[in-house]
């Protein structure tokens, strides 16, 4: 009967075959090696890459320290060794052949030029969607500082963050190109998302405007109205969907087409469902794209402004007239900017009885609101109103009289036929 296999003992035995092998050495150095080996690189090729090697290393030692000091120098010579490894397993895609011929016919410095090249396109490349202010030099410096010695990425950890940063680039400089169809000052744009550019500038071209500017507070309403109201609930057609992009180079077609595909498949289905309330449909795009877009003037955006708005503040509004809103509206009355002292009391009367409906304030703020009020109404019923006149005086002595507190209102808020102010 024969003995058991020893596994165990196979297995230590593949595992020092696995580990003998593997060659842990820089590419570049398994490359020479390759090439000097089968007679791919010559000897007079040999002492040249000796003598450039050598200039390399004070080169890259001077770019980011000094080439007097030996710890700089020995790092130079890691940072030179990993760019020129770095490159050639790149460009050969990992055949020892070609990098070895690489080696040969061109120069040692063009190898490790090439990997810092590689570096810094990738730099160069954004990391997100968001359309970068132009970089300083130290900022590039830093990154190859890092990347060449303390935390260095293979290439296929440089090829998957080029994978996806391209796509950044491409939604980037397709936003960009349409961004300047529609004369949007550049610098209007830094910071903000590719996605919304490109959102903005389709939807202005989906209204019917091909150039010159995107829409105005007013035209966006009007456009939503304008969707909301046509009886075609369906998607644009092919051929009036092609339209929308003749004139854009190919480059930039795309990007273009995943947000078109986007906009048509959720956005119009959203502007033209009659569930999603119209005020909120303004909102939301109002706050999509007026940081680059629209017009922040006041009297652009007024038009803008929901008719919620305007029914419940009737153009008042100065912080009596805001207050007195707050308090209808935590009262759950119909909210007004003047109230009679009856209805003063049948508010107090509510919020004794049931409380203050205190979430209500801060959205129909958030909700209808002009955008440059928000923030300061916000505030205003957060810090003063309602600690100062729901908490303090309407609740901290629920049983007490009523007109006493109707004067304090008033002193706040517009109460008709009350106390006159002191």
């Amino acid at each position: 009967m024969s003995s058991p296999a020893p596994t165990a003992d196979v297995s230590q035995s593949n595992a020092s075959q696995s580990l003998a092998s593997y060659d842990a050495r820089p590419y570049f150095a398994r490359a020479l090696d390759h090439g000097l080996k089968n007679g791919l690189i010559d000897s007079e090729k040999l002492e040249t890459l000796r003598s450039e090697g050598a200039k390399g290393i004070v080169q890259i030692a001077d770019y980011f320290g000094t080439s007097h000091l030996r710890t700089d120098l020995d790092e130079a010579l890691k940072r030179m060794v990993y760019l020129a490894s770095f490159y050639l397993e790149h460009v050969s895609d990992g055949s020892m052949n070609r990098a070895a011929r690489s080696l040969q016919e061109n120069s040692f410095l063009s190898h490790s030029r090439g990997g810092s090249q590689m570096l810094k396109a990738l730099f160069a490349m954004p990391t997100d969607s968001a359309i970068p202010e132009p970089s300083e030099p130290d900022d590039v410096r830093e990154f190859l500082r890092l990347r060449t010695l303390a935390e260095p990425w293979s290439v296929a950890e440089y090829r998957a963050r080029l994978a996806e940063r391209q796509v950044f680039v491409e939604e980037i400089q397709a936003a960009l190109w349409f961004a300047d169809v529609m004369e949007i000052a550049r610098e209007a744009l830094y910071g903000e998302s590719a996605e919304s550019v490109l959102d903005a500038c389709l939807l202005t071209r989906m209204a019917g405007r091909f150039e010159g500017a995107l829409l105005s507070a007013a035209e966006l309403k009007a456009f939503l109205k304008s969707v909301r109201r046509s009886k075609k609930k369906a998607k644009p057609s092919r051929d009036a969907l092609e339209e929308l992009v003749l004139d854009v180079p190919d480059e930039h077609l795309k990007a273009t087409a995943r947000h078109l595909t986007r906009l048509v498949t959720k956005d119009l289905a959203r502007i033209a469902d009659a569930k999603v309330p119209f005020n909120d449909l303004v909102r939301e795009y109002h706050d999509r794209f007026h940081h680059f877009s629209l017009s922040s003037e006041v009297s652009d955006y007024d038009t803008m402004v929901t008719d919620e708005w305007r029914k419940v503040t009737k153009g008042m509004t100065d912080t009596d007239s805001m207050n007195t809103v707050f308090l209808c509206l935590a009262a759950g009355k119909t909210a007004k900017p003047s109230i009679t002292v009856a209805e003063a009391k049948a508010a107090i009367k509510a919020i004794r009885t049931d409380g203050a409906a205190v979430r209500t304030v801060p959205e129909f703020i958030r909700r209808s609101a002009p955008h440059e009020m928000i923030d300061d109404l916000i505030a205003l019923w957060d810090d003063e109103f309602y600690p100062e006149m729901i908490e303090q005086l309407i609740l901290e002595d629920p049983d007490g009289a009523m007109d006493p507190i109707v004067r304090s209102l008033a002193e706040h808020c517009h109460i008709k036929a009350a106390a006159k102010k002191r």
